[in-house]
Parts: C-alpha cells; sequence; structure tokens
C-alpha cells in the first residue's frame, strides 16, 4: 500500500459501520448474556464467550468461519494462549520494560479502534438523509468506471510548491522537476501515479485529480503528506451513478472526514511535545 493509499487506521475506521449490527432485544433476566457465558476455567480464570469471539477477530473471514463450525480447536488455541500468558505471569514477564511497552502498544490500539468506533456510530450524524444530500449536491463526483491517470510532486511547504509551478510554467518538464524536488516514493518514476479511480486517494488529492483535464497541472494541493501539485494525463469519463451505487463510497467517505476532524480536534486540545527534533513532524495536518 503506497502512502497515497488511505492508512491502515483510516481503512478500518471507514469499514466500521458495515459491521455495526443492532443491539438485539434485552435476554430473560435469569440468563446470562451470550458473551458473558463462561465457556472454560482455567486455574480459576474464566474464559467467556466474548473472549472467545475477540479470539477469532484477530483471523480472516473464511477461517472465523471454520472457527463456528470447529469450535474445539480454536478453543484449544485459546486455552493455550492463555496457560502461556498465565506462566509469563508467573515468571513476572509482565514486569519487563520491553514488554510493557508492547502490552501499552496494544492497548492503545484497541483503545483507539474502540473510540473511533463508538465516535462513528453515536456522534458522526451520518444518516440516510445526509447520505441523499451529499449525492444530490455532489452527483459529478459519483461516475463508475471514471478514472484519471495522474502524476505529482510531494514538496514540504506551499511556498516550495508554488516555486514548482513557476518552473513549470516556465517550461520544466514535470517528471524531471518530480524526480529532483518530490519526497514522494513516486519520485524516481517522475512522479507517475499510474491510473487509478474514486476512493483509492485521500479527498483532498481525489478532489483536485478528479477536477483537472488531460494536461492540467493543479494548484498546491495539501494534504496529511504535505503539498502536491498534480498533473493529469488522461482523465476517462464514467457513467452516472445513481444513489444505491453510491450510497457506500458516500457513506466511507463522509466517515473518514469525520474521523479527520475528530482527530485534528483531539490534537489541537492536546499538548505534544516532542523531545528530539529528528522526530518532529507538521502538527497542523
Amino acid at each position: 500500500m503506497t502512502l497515497w493509499l488511505r492508512t491502515s487506521l483510516i481503512l478500518i475506521a471507514c469499514c466500521l459501520l458495515l459491521s455495526i449490527s443492532v443491539p438485539s432485544q434485552a435476554q430473560e433476566t435469569a440468563k446470562p448474556e451470550p458473551s458473558q457465558e463462561v465457556l472454560a476455567v482455567i486455574n480459576g480464570q474464566p474464559l467467556t464467550q466474548l473472549h472467545y469471539n475477540q479470539f477469532i477477530e484477530q483471523y480472516s473471514p473464511q477461517v472465523r468461519a471454520r472457527a463456528q463450525s470447529d469450535k474445539g480447536r480454536f478453543m484449544r488455541e485459546l486455552v493455550l494462549q492463555e496457560l502461556l500468558a498465565q506462566e509469563g505471569k508467573r515468571q513476572q514477564i509482565d514486569q519487563d520494560p520491553a514488554v510493557q511497552i508492547r502490552l501499552r502498544m496494544q492497548m492503545n490500539n484497541t483503545l483507539a479502534r474502540a473510540v473511533v468506533q463508538k465516535s462513528v456510530e453515536t456522534d458522526s450524524g451520518i444518516t440516510d438523509e445526509k447520505l441523499k444530500a451529499h449525492y444530490e449536491a455532489n452527483k459529478n463526483d459519483y461516475q463508475e468506471g471514471e478514472t484519471v491517470t495522474a502524476s505529482h510532486i510531494l514538496v514540504k511547504t506551499e511556498p516550495e510548491a508554488k516555486a514548482l509551478l513557476e518552473e513549470l510554467k516556465g517550461g520544466k518538464d514535470f517528471a524531471e522537476l518530480a524526480k529532483e524536488k518530490s519526497t514522494g516514493p513516486s519520485g524516481p518514476q517522475g512522479g507517475s501515479l499510474g491510473s487509478f479511480g474514486r476512493g483509492r486517494m485521500v479527498p483532498a488529492f481525489e478532489k483536485a485529480a478528479f477536477s483537472l483535464k488531460a494536461g492540467e497541472v493543479s494548484e498546491p494541493v495539501k494534504t496529511r503528506f504535505g503539498w502536491h501539485v498534480i498533473k493529469v494525463t488522461e482523465h476517462t469519463e464514467g457513467k452516472q451513478q445513481d444513489f444505491e451505487q453510491a450510497k457506500e463510497t458516500i457513506r466511507k467517505s463522509l466517515v473518514s472526514e469525520y474521523i479527520q476532524s475528530m482527530i485534528r480536534g483531539l490534537q489541537d486540545k492536546a499538548v505534544i511535545e516532542i523531545k528530539n527534533p529528528a522526530y518532529q513532524y507538521d502538527q497542523s495536518q
């Protein structure tokens, strides 16, 4: 996956709504919730249905399907994992600084996913009505089979990007300039990104690229990666999608925008101090 594709976190977040289910009716009070059913007890530690469900979530959909028909096999793996973890605690390996860092990173990853899902579900306000309104206001953005062939030059600042435009206006070859100045991985290839459809690039980059005709060069475009100057060499129009065809694409796009806005809000309120200059980054992105 290139930098210009969505990052894993955003990919996961954009797909969260696909897995959200409507809560079922409460079970009889005399019966425990299915997720709390104790499936096994290992040295006094219970393993519940929720433990089992979370354990098989790490696998592919095909393997998860097998876990429903061959529960004993996967329960054995879960039990062995529990036994090894208990032994690790007995040996106080969980007190090792490197292990504690790994545990913290795993916990942070789980919490990050959970807070994104909760926020998308409860706070984003993304309803079918909002999706429909977005579609009606942006119909031209939803063309089935529409593609562009594009190249770009990535630099760190807006002044650098504007300077690139001046060089291009002066007759400088785009590919040669990309090889000389681009900080992106496509630089050595003259900035070539090949052909791509909608939904492959980050929103600001996509919007700029698909607004260009063949041969046109964009004004500087800002994304979280830096500043881009984009050149489209081919733009193939598609056919208009109806709302139902475009609905899922719109939803993922709005979810992505919401999450990025949420993250910017957290960054704006946070006190972030980068102590080592080598790890400094633009906190406005």
